[in-house]
């Protein structure tokens, strides 16, 4: 408790030394043991492996709220890369999403993980996604990648425990930072309103659930995610990968995700029609563990060749009520279909007034003749 606290001053700092330039290095407390590299690993949407638990309000998944940031500790025990596919990679950490205050059918996508590669290198990989739902005829769903970045890991062992945090400092700026053996270390300070398009973002975190569409064929979003994604399917049982203590940041107080169920990549949404990964990963097993009395909610994943059939429940511990009235989200008009509804309307006005106008000339005329 005593490491967070020091992380959330760490980040409240940042808030008065944040540049105006969308990415930059902030102070940290002590020789940082990571470099920035440009070898990026990209969590992406629709074409990787993945499996991830995701954090629960209400058994109907129908409640969702606010947050203003969101940390999840990670580790790789028991790992050996030298048995990875060459050119592999494996990445933990959490998925979360955002949303548009202007376009409701934009949403945005972050994800900060741990990275451990085929060489034994580790990384810290974070990123943004613009996703767009699809509003046909007029747009098919499609998303875009603003920004991602880097940074390797030094003289950490693949089991020690790194703690994530990503944290909206103000109106414009998210902080990536992260705690190792008892020393906390900002890595950036994004300006995230100043890369385009991405103006009107509400400048929070999303926690909960929501339905979207009437049954039987709706679906759920589910705003923070925590799990594992990887370029390919790493086929093999020389890994774990350990998930502990999800966390949101309610205002000044962090709280813990204390209802959380699992799911995969092909129902992974983070809009009507994005995925993280998008595709299943085949093989895992998949164990929780949780120790109420000493606030501890861990999440094991390993391969073992065998298709998960286990609960779906990882941990149901009940949460404070939050009181939240029910939502579905509103299939409003995005980026592009707003941009293209001027022109289809003054197609149909044309359409609709032209013959009326050439009525119009046509009368006049016979009226002159007589």
């Amino acid at each position: 408790m005593q490491s967070r606290t020091v992380v959330l001053v760490s980040v409240l700092i940042a808030l008065f030394i944040s540049e105006t330039v969308p990415f930059s290095l902030s102070a940290s407390y002590s020789a940082p043991p990571f470099v920035a590299t440009g070898t990026n690993h990209v969590a992406q949407l629709q074409n990787m492996p993945y499996i991830a638990g995701f954090q629960v309000y209400a058994d109907d998944l129908s409640q969702y709220l606010e947050v203003n940031g969101t940390a999840v500790t990670v580790s790789f025990d028991s790992t050996e890369p030298e048995y990875f596919p060459a050119d592999s990679w494996l990445g933990c950490g959490m998925f979360v999403q955002a949303q548009d205050h202007f376009f409701y059918n934009v949403d945005y996508g972050f994800y900060m993980m741990l990275v451990i590669d085929s060489s034994g290198t580790m990384f810290i990989d974070v990123g943004l996604h613009q996703t767009e739902e699809a509003s046909e005829p007029i747009q098919a769903a499609n998303s875009s990648l603003i920004y991602h970045d880097t940074w390797q890991v030094k003289n950490v062992d693949t089991s020690t425990e790194v703690e994530l945090f990503q944290t909206w400092l103000n109106s414009d700026t998210v902080c990536y930072s992260y705690s190792v053996s008892g020393l906390n270390y900002i890595l950036a300070d994004v300006n995230v309103r100043a890369y385009p398009n991405c103006n009107n973002i509400i400048p929070r975190f999303y926690a909960g659930n929501v339905v979207m569409g009437e049954s039987p064929f709706s679906q759920c979003d589910n705003f923070f995610q925590f799990g594992i994604i990887s370029n390919e399917t790493i086929d093999n049982s020389h890994w774990q990968a350990d998930i502990e203590n999800p966390m949101m940041l309610m205002t000044t107080n962090w709280d813990l995700a204390t209802k959380a169920w699992l799911l995969e990549g092909d129902y992974s949404f983070i809009d009507q029609n994005a995925r993280w990964g998008g595709k299943n990963y085949p093989g895992i097993s998949v164990t929780s563990n949780v120790e109420e009395s000493q606030n501890i909610y861990q999440l094991s994943f390993r391969y073992t060749g065998k298709q998960y059939s286990g609960p779906r429940t990882l941990w149901n511990v009940q949460p404070v009520s939050t009181n939240l009235p029910f939502e579905t989200e509103n299939q409003d008009l995005t980026l592009t279909s707003r941009r293209l509804l001027p022109i289809i309307a003054a197609l149909f006005a044309g359409i609709i007034v032209v013959p009326f106008v050439l009525i119009s000339r046509k009368t006049r005329r016979h009226r002159v003749k007589r």
